[in-house]
């Protein structure tokens, strides 16, 4: 059976032909749809304790690797570099091929009885966050520079890749999402991007909440492990600059950028150990923001300029890779959670969340549990 005509037709200009290769992620076809989660761990003050991070991370890490059907397929760590959470903290994003068993392991964490099970004294110094998502294979799309570094949703059972020419033109993300042939993807007109004041208390509180229509969540990776020390130099030196810059931009002007839950983490290998490879990860108010950012604005126009020169430079004995994933979510396909979190962290000054009364920290109720 022949597939509908598109109704949008694709950006990608006639008789296209990409300068350099790129590859994207190929699914089984069984999978309809991918689950995410981030979970957070946030020092609230220079008063938590090393021992109050190390027992909640000692937590999560059994988590990850309990013998349960349902526990991470894949997952990594990170420390915040910088963006919308407090530096220093611990981060880790897990992905599943499956709604159920990615909701169910979440449930099994749980959160609250996590922050909960810490001595009182800790519990008001000690932030406990998630932001969780379930994308339709049809509103995902990736993009990799290489094949011999392949993290993120790469990690996932039976998964393969594929070269492709929708790539190095505006609007060649939005092309490689299949609904895009059917869907703009338009801004929800009840979402206000005014940031609240981070004055308003949200320590103490426990809040919960969903996305709006066709948010957008992006992860934009960066890996220079494997690179020599002439091309690692050129990367810090010259590149990730430019990078940070971008990001500052998004970080300043958010009513423009659409920026929020936006964070620059430095991965780690679960012991704290740094390693030579970081990611922008966050959520953007529509895909229309994400692209104006990236055709227009210089901050943008650097990176991208810059990514040519490195290329240009160290031709193809290059070790520098890049790579993202880009969601874009329907109404209530992502949930957030935030324990006693500072009123910077993650969507908290974005959404309208709402407070879980029965679980404040500090409450009556909670200190009997």
């Amino acid at each position: 059976m022949a597939c509908a005509a598109r109704t949008h037709p694709l950006r990608q200009p006639p008789n296209h032909k990409p300068p350099v290769p790129r590859w994207q992620l190929v699914l089984p076809g069984n999978v309809t749809r991918i689950f995410t989660a981030y979970i957070g761990i946030q020092p609230r003050s220079g008063t938590t304790a090393k021992a109050v991070l190390d027992q909640v991370s000692s937590r999560v890490e059994a988590w990850l690797h309990e013998e349960s059907p349902s526990r991470p397929q894949t997952a990594e760590s990170f420390v915040v570099l910088d963006g919308d959470d407090v530096r220093g903290a611990k981060v880790w994003l897990c992905y599943w091929d499956d709604e159920i068993q990615g909701k169910e392991a979440l449930r099994r964490l749980d959160l609250p009885s996590v922050h909960s099970a810490l001595p009182s004294t800790d519990q008001s110094s000690t932030g406990i966050w998630s932001e969780s998502f379930s994308t339709p294979t049809t509103r995902l799309e990736t993009n990799y520079t290489g094949l011999d570094y392949l993290p993120g949703l790469a990690q996932l059972h039976n998964t393969s890749t594929e070269p492709h020419t929708m790539t190095a033109y505006w609007g060649a993300a939005r092309d490689r999402i299949s609904d895009s042939a059917h869907d703009l993807f338009e801004k929800d007109a009840a979402i206000d991007m005014t940031p609240r004041a981070e004055s308003e208390n949200s320590t103490t509180r426990h809040l919960s909440g969903v996305n709006y229509k066709n948010m957008i969540h992006i992860r934009s990776g960066q890996f220079w492990q494997s690179c020599e020390p002439e091309e690692t130099s050129s990367y810090e030196e010259s590149l990730e600059p430019t990078l940070r810059a971008g990001l500052q931009y998004l970080w300043d002007n958010r009513l423009v950028s659409g920026a929020l839950g936006l964070r620059y983490l430095r991965n780690t290998d679960g012991t704290d150990r740094i390693l030579k490879e970081t990611c922008g990860a966050g959520f953007f108010c529509n895909l229309q923001n994400l692209e104006d950012w990236a055709k227009k604005h210089p901050s943008h126009v650097a990176i991208y300029t810059g990514a040519i020169k490195h290329a240009r430079r160290f031709g193809e004995g290059r070790k520098f890779r890049t790579w993202h994933e880009v969601s874009v979510l329907n109404e209530g396909d992502a949930h957030f959670e935030y324990i006693n979190c500072l009123p910077k962290t993650g969507v908290i000054r974005f959404l309208k969340l709402q407070e879980v009364e029965e679980k404040r920290v500090g409450s009556e109720a909670s200190q009997r549990e």
